[in-house]
């Protein structure tokens, strides 16, 4: 089995905002579901700019694991 190291963390504005558009796209497909109980507070919370680009300011820890975990589990299905 091979190990690859986790990409957990973005590097540079371009993977975040790409981690957020993933997420994005599957809150509006349907494919991503929330249990009741479970705060989406966070994502409700984060604002795009006048240029369209995410405001980091607006983005909370919360809604950035969000959308990491999800990018992750995006790649691995790649492999």
């Amino acid at each position: 089995m091979k190990i690859r190291p986790i990409r957990n963390i973005a590097k540079t504005r371009r993977e975040f905002e790409r981690d957020f558009h993933i997420l994005a796209e599957h809150m509006r497909s349907g494919k991503l579901r929330f249990v009741r109980g479970v705060s989406t507070e966070g994502l409700e919370k984060v604002r795009y700019l006048p240029n369209r680009r995410i405001n980091f300011l607006s983005v909370n820890e919360s809604a950035r694991s969000t959308a990491n975990s999800l990018a992750y589990m995006e790649n691995l299905q790649r492999f």
